[in-house]
């Protein structure tokens, strides 16, 4: 965007808006220099205060955030611009850097540490104190799910401690599957690993026809760009078997002698990262050493090619994230012919805790210091953590979840048509988790560290040579890569004695 675009803007504005009155029948607002906030603040309503927004452009659509846009227009007076974009994360430093047009940034895979080391960040302390609207002297951080503040405070260029982001949303993965199949074939729900294998043998034997010599399989799912998928059951079987402190002791990365110096023990098989391991064998079992469990081109098929088979009936079930409803319906071309919902992840036994793994909970919303309406990008995050903008949020997102507390947001009227967003809501009700940690070594050596080191999977090379990616090769392989590498990622970190 040019600062050209905004002039443009000024004088559409003004002729949209005319043209929208008298369509409308409706009269102008009354004459006023300021206006309430949802956090109870003045701000000015003046013509020239423009806030501009952009958003990447994922899985959650576009209708949310331009309605959420004219919601808070429409509360506040301010007129709100908002763009998408796939390339956001690839120039976002630059924009930060050089000064930007926008206000307001939500994206994954912000650098935001390091951007707030730069002092390319807007501090936000004031945000996360102020008062939201409609909930009884609640503030921004009193509405943020549990962990949420504590992942968005880091140092800044001067030296001290702020708040530098938001969490944009929180999330749940695992296992979509297709409603009315299970219904029809009488098929349960697995609660628990073991009924899941049983249930993968029964959809096989039942041989249910969708084509010449092709059978309903279990799972479709994409080897070619989406493996990673896979991780949202795993990590939840992972912290079942280990227990959710286990896991925060690994994120520490301080080795058996409380420092960082011997921190890659966190990865050793034989104890700190046993349970990981057990959960990668667990899922190398059901589907690496299970080629009959998938479709069979999973391994090597992209992330459309099986949408279109999940959507076709030609699998019961689909590793997904909480945006899944919104991309499978985009690649039907609208809504699908059944009902989907995303069922608890089977537990690894009847006694196992029901976990959620947050995926995506690292996901941010960013305020450029070089912003001239940080107030105004403020309000706007603060009007998202009301009642209204949190329900606009997952009725247009189609079942997604702010990372705010929903204990108060009555969903009743679209959760009792919409049996995905009930399900996604019903999951996010258990314990949850999320990898996303402050520690320095992960700060400053991401994508490096955690959990799969520099990123490396196994998923798509386990069913293509099963044998040569056990869990007891893989585990010996990450141990000793962070063995080798664990100096220079100390180093990385300014940990280094």
């Amino acid at each position: 965007m040019k600062n050209s675009k905004k002039a443009i803007a000024y004088v559409t504005l003004a002729l949209s808006t005319i043209a929208l009155l008298a369509a409308c029948g409706g009269e102008p607002a009354a004459s006023s220099d300021s206006g309430t906030t949802s956090g109870g603040a003045t701000t000015s309503k003046s013509s020239s205060r423009e806030l501009w927004i952009e958003a990447y452009d994922g899985g959650f659509g576009t209708d949310w955030l331009n309605n959420m846009a004219k919601e808070f227009t429409a509360k506040t007076g301010v007129a709100t611009h908002v763009e998408f974009s796939t390339t956001l994360t690839d120039r976002i430093e630059s924009d930060l850097k050089n000064g930007s047009d926008f206000d307001l940034y939500m994206s994954h895979g912000i650098n935001w540490q390091s951007f707030a080391a730069s002092g390319y960040l807007a501090n936000l302390d004031d945000l996360y104190e102020t008062k939201i609207d409609g909930f009884d002297n609640v503030t921004f951080k009193d509405r943020l799910v549990a962990g949420a503040a504590d992942v968005s405070k880091t140092e800044g260029a001067d030296g001290s401690s702020h708040y530098y982001k938001a969490c944009y949303t929180q999330g749940a993965g695992g296992f979509i599957y297709n409603v009315k199949m299970f219904k029809d074939n009488n098929w349960a729900v697995p609660t628990t690993y073991d009924e899941l294998v049983t249930l993968c043998s029964t959809i096989n034997n039942a041989k249910i026809s969708v084509g010449d010599r092709e059978y309903v399989k279990p799972f479709a799912w994409s080897g070619a760009d989406r493996q990673y998928y896979w991780d949202y059951p795993m990590f939840e079987w992972w912290a079942q078997l280990a227990g959710v402190d286990k896991i925060n002791t690994i994120k520490k990365y301080m080795g058996p002698t409380g420092k960082y110096s011997d921190g890659y023990e966190m990865y050793n098989p034989a104890n700190y990262y046993k349970e990981f391991v057990e959960a990668y064998d667990k899922w190398w079992s059901l589907i690496a050493n299970a080629s009959a469990n998938s479709i069979s081109t999973s391994y090597s098929d992209k992330l459309g090619t099986a949408q279109s088979a999940f959507n076709a009936g030609k699998a019961a079930m689909i590793p997904y994230a909480q945006w899944g409803k919104y991309e499978l319906e985009k690649t039907n071309g609208g809504a699908l012919d059944f009902d989907i919902a995303m069922m608890k992840t089977p537990k690894m036994s009847a006694s196992s805790p029901d976990v959620n793994y947050m995926v995506g909970f690292g996901d941010s919303m960013i305020v450029p210091a070089k912003s001239s309406n940080q107030d105004l990008a403020k309000q706007f995050l603060a009007y998202m953590a009301t009642a209204d903008g949190c329900k606009t949020f997952v009725k247009d997102a189609k079942g997604s979840f702010l990372a705010f507390d929903y204990t108060k947001v009555d969903l009743s009227d679209i959760e009792a048509t919409d049996t995905y967003t009930k399900s996604i809501h019903e999951k996010l009700s258990n314990t949850n988790i999320n990898l996303t940690s402050m520690n320095p070594i992960t700060v400053w050596n991401t994508d490096k560290v955690m959990p799969w080191i520099g990123n490396v999977y196994y998923y798509q090379k386990a069913c293509a040579t099963p044998a040569d990616y056990t869990g007891a090769k893989i585990g010996a392989t990450m141990y000793n890569t962070a063995r080798s590498g664990w100096q220079s990622w100390l180093d990385n970190a300014g940990l280094s004695d």
